[in-house]
């Protein structure tokens, strides 16, 4: 049997009302105990939907992927979670099943004024979880890949409309290779 979004409810406090499980997801604020610190919020300007150009590169240079992606941003587990999910298409199809998909869980880490990331690519199976913290260029994620290569991911040139982001890998010679790279817009409301 298959679930559905709807098959996982629970029952409210008077064990009448039942809630979806999106809803139990989504939250429209950060928790309060983030309070106003610059750190605590360092992904929460991210929140919102954008769309990005995206780029695969090989190992040889080659660009394996290059097109459009829609990456959305929101606060989840009642505030105290940034979810994001990231999609692109694959061998020319946006189709579900077809398209690249994965999402990112980050919660901050007040005592260490980091916050703890957690990748899952759906369509890819990688899981990588990471540690990002605010640099001087941007945000700057910190981890390593599946086989134990350590990764870097960047967010730059970051402004309330724009981003770019870039995932690398280091390679045998001790430098950091470009892998993936997104130039992102955000995206804006339009009009009802």
């Amino acid at each position: 049997m298959w679930l559905t979004a709807k098959a996982f409810t629970m029952l409210d406090g008077n064990g009448t009302t039942r809630w979806p499980l999106a809803e139990l997801l989504q939250s429209s604020t950060p928790h309060p105990d983030f309070g106003a610190g610059a750190g605590a919020l360092l992904f929460g300007q991210f929140v919102g939907v954008w769309d990005a150009d995206v780029r695969f590169i090989d190992s040889d240079g080659s660009v394996s992927i290059d097109g459009p992606g829609v990456w959305s941003f929101g606060w989840v587990l009642d505030g105290r979670v940034i979810q994001d999910v990231l999609t692109y298409p694959r061998a020319g199809s946006a189709r579900p099943g077809e398209r690249g998909i994965g999402t990112t869980l980050r919660r901050y880490n007040p005592d260490a004024d980091t916050w703890a990331v957690i990748w899952c690519g759906a369509t890819s199976g990688v899981l990588v979880t990471l540690t990002a913290k605010a640099v001087d260029y941007g945000i700057q994620l910190d981890g390593f890949a599946a086989n134990g290569t350590p990764l870097r991911w960047s967010f730059t040139d970051i402004a309330d409309d724009r981003f770019h982001w870039g995932g690398y890998i280091l390679d045998q010679e001790g430098s950091w290779r470009l892998e993936q790279e997104m130039n992102v817009r955000r995206r804006l409301e339009r009009p009802s």
